[in-house]
């Protein structure tokens, strides 16, 4: 595998605040993406979506190279949960999902020629582009959508949002409520299932099987709205979002805007790979 092209940015605009990862080996090619926190807490200074990131970042690269999906998440969440517990955070997180460190994923096993997509991460293959949405994702973004359409309304402009996102403190408790749906044993309407150290049914991951004369592989994460060819084709149009929709609840409806300050409203990785 030959990487022709590769971006990681921080939406602060300082790499060490930057929640997403990725990694490419001689077997493995992979982005993950840290989940926002909403707890408030740190972890030796990090966020639990950094310190996930790192975490799975620095598993990989030991990961066989013929592992099935079963061995990989089993070495993953195992190097998780005895992080989790040197730290001293494992009861923490039991006692408050919210708390959990939970990370997007998207994998490609050269052996197996296949894509593995736990959340919302990005994929594109011979310029053939899949997505894997989150229905709460939906509801959250469109809740905000719908409050900050009632608050313009009431008066306030879109440069007052922008230094105060009332639309994400007003889906801040749903936010924290999308936990309880996550990885959850039993079928329900809202479940979803990420990367956090724990159990999740493996048929639920989305499965991309490579046609093995497939060329060229992309990886990104949801910081880029629109996956082109081009990591420049890519950042052209997320520029566009920004400048058209910089609150994100139009145009491209986020449960969260871009705030004052920061460069872009998510962390964003692009890793474009030739494959043969």
């Amino acid at each position: 595998m030959k990487i022709m092209e590769e971006n990681i940015a921080a939406k602060t605009g300082d790499l060490a605040t930057c929640e997403d990862a990725y990694c490419i080996t001689e077997h493995y090619a992979c982005v993950i993406d840290g989940a926002t926190d909403v707890s408030g807490k740190r972890y030796n200074g990090q966020t639990s979506g950094r310190l996930i990131s790192q975490v799975i970042a620095r598993t990989i690269p030991q990961l066989p190279p013929e592992a099935d999906l079963v061995e990989i998440i089993r070495i993953i969440n195992n190097t998780l949960v005895t992080h989790y517990k040197e730290q001293g955070m494992y009861e923490s997180i039991i006692e408050n999902p919210f708390c959990c460190p939970t990370a997007a994923m998207i994998l490609y096993s050269k052996h197996w020629q296949k894509v593995w997509m736990i959340g919302d991460c990005q994929c594109m293959i011979d310029g053939k582009a899949y997505t894997n949405p989150k229905r709460v994702d939906d509801i959250i973004a469109n809740t905000r959508s719908l409050f900050l359409e009632a608050e313009i309304r009431k008066g306030k402009t879109i440069e007052q949002l922008l230094e105060e996102d009332t639309g994400f403190e007003a889906v801040r408790p749903f936010i924290q409520a999308q936990y309880y749906m996550q990885n959850v044993q039993e079928k329900t309407q809202y479940g979803y299932i990420a990367m956090t150290g724990f159990e999740f049914h493996l048929d639920q991951v989305k499965t991309i099987y490579m046609n093995p004369d497939a060329a060229c592989l992309v990886l990104t994460s949801d910081g880029y709205p629109v996956l082109k060819p081009t990591l420049r084709e890519s950042e052209d149009a997320l520029a566009a979002i920004l400048t058209n929709d910089p609150l994100c609840f139009r145009e491209y409806k986020l449960a969260k805007g871009l705030v004052q300050g920061n460069v872009s409203f998510d962390d964003r990785t692009y890793v474009r790979i030739l494959l043969h």
